[in-house]
């Protein structure tokens, strides 16, 4: 399940529970490509609180999305995952090699406060080129 999570206008902040299905995913795809808009880059902050995977029509979903937007990128400043340690962290980690201009970083879940601080604290009008 998709539950959007109060935050700053350039941060896209989401609850992922159970399995994400294809209404879920395409629902959060929304909330940020309407930031995408609004902002030249976002962040997003993701709390997989019990999340147990993803069906195939929004495995589907999600590959589309980033063949569709492979090259744009750049435009998401900073990922912060909150999760227990294990194969979704782990992963998380692997992923961020191949976003070379976003920082990601995996927060335990006592650490929620920190990550959306974090997750927050960059210039969202601030070209990736740029930036740091």
């Amino acid at each position: 399940m998709y539950e959007p999570l109060p935050s700053a206008d350039h941060i896209g902040a989401y609850r992922f529970t159970g399995t994400l299905d294809r209404a879920d995913y395409d629902a959060c795809i929304a909330d940020v490509e309407a930031r995408l808009q609004r902002h030249g880059r976002i962040g997003i902050y993701c709390e997989l609180d019990g999340f147990t995977g993803l069906t195939l029509p929004a495995l589907g979903r999600d590959l589309e999305y980033a063949w569709r937007n492979f090259g744009q990128y750049h435009r998401f400043a900073r990922v912060a995952v909150v999760t227990t340690p294990g194969f979704v962290a782990g992963m998380t980690q692997f992923a961020s090699h191949f976003l070379p201009n976003t920082e990601v970083k995996v927060f335990a879940p006592d650490a929620r406060v920190m990550a959306q601080n974090w997750v927050t604290d960059f210039d969202p009008e601030q070209d990736s080129a740029d930036a740091d």
